[in-house]
């Protein structure tokens, strides 16, 4: 897959060849735009074209509303990742700065979309490019005024629910760690660095490794979870703690990783934790021997949860 960065105004055509090509946001790479991709990708199959999949570097919601907190299901790396897995020819990435995000809905598909040499787009039911009232789907036709075909992927469900971003973002930040999951089609992951902690995990048995975040990441809600972690290229066990670390009031959130069967220091590498289940909220304990045998306890319930799910 080619990965293409894109600034507008647009002054020469990224592509020279006729493509089919996928247009949304795609935060998480989901359930829905898995679905979206892969028939994007057959009708690219049938027609004898490349696929590319256009995006943005940034979410419109940090420019039209100016949301400095705006925190992501993916990285633009993890979501080039995912991308080439769905066997896409082009990752189209535009540059969402101010410039762009003044352009009317019929300069987008005029300046920007035809500027693809667009054989077909294909987008999803509720796909905007502007305002929601004028750049929706119902719309889309009388501004493209049949130059390119449209296919409009319908409202994708899975675990009763409607599947987009907003609500797997909700879901994560509320701990319902396992909707996330079947709503994403696998598990949500955060990757960083191994940073220093306070090493009191050390002291008791139980050391962990402490994640700092890379990008600006939904962070899983506060308390205790089965997750399974990265390290040196190897996946394993583990519990992930989420918090401040009531027993020791630690003033700035952690969030640390005990894997089990590992305990080497491993200092500045790299480190992906993927979440599986919500174990427990965060309890402040007496003491160190009370804390202890919860944590003994979480790591028995977590290995004897992994067991049964690596039976199904």
């Amino acid at each position: 897959m080619k990965v293409i960065s894109i600034k507008f105004p647009i002054k020469e055509k990224p592509i020279k060849e006729n493509m089919v090509v996928a247009l949304g946001f795609f935060d998480g790479l989901h359930c829905g735009h898995q679905a979206l991709i892969k028939h994007a990708k057959e009708i690219a199959a049938k027609k004898g074209l490349p696929l590319g999949v256009m995006t943005f570097n940034r979410h419109p919601k940090e420019i039209y509303q100016n949301d400095k907190t705006f925190v992501y299901l993916n990285t633009l790396k993890e979501k080039e990742e995912k991308l080439a897995k769905l066997n896409v020819d082009y990752m189209l990435v535009v540059d969402f700065d101010e410039n762009f995000s003044k352009l009317e809905p019929q300069e987008f598909i005029d300046q920007v979309v035809l500027k693809l040499n667009i054989d077909t787009a294909v987008v999803g039911f509720d796909y905007t490019y502007g305002p929601k009232d004028v750049a929706n789907i119902e719309n889309l036709p009388k501004f493209v005024k049949g130059r390119f075909d449209i296919v409009v992927e319908p409202k994708h469900m899975e675990a009763g629910q409607k599947v987009g971003s907003t609500n797997i973002r909700h879901a994560i930040e509320t701990g319902k760690i396992e909707l996330a999951n079947k709503l994403l089609g696998a598990p949500y992951t955060t990757s960083g660095i191994i940073v220093k902690g306070y090493r009191r995990g050390h002291t008791i048995g139980f050391p962990t490794a402490n994640l700092k975040v890379e990008g600006d990441k939904v962070i899983p809600a506060e308390g205790v979870y089965a997750t399974r972690t990265l390290i040196d290229g190897k996946w394993y066990n583990s519990m992930t703690s989420v918090g401040y670390n009531d027993t020791f009031e630690n003033k700035e959130l952690t969030i640390e990783s005990h894997l089990f069967g590992f305990d080497e220091e491993a200092y500045g590498k790299a480190m992906t934790i993927a979440w599986y289940k919500y174990m427990r909220g965060n309890e402040k304990f007496a003491g160190i021997p009370e804390l202890s045998a919860q944590l003994k306890k979480d790591q028995e319930d977590i290995q004897k949860y992994f067991n049964q799910l690596d039976k199904k």
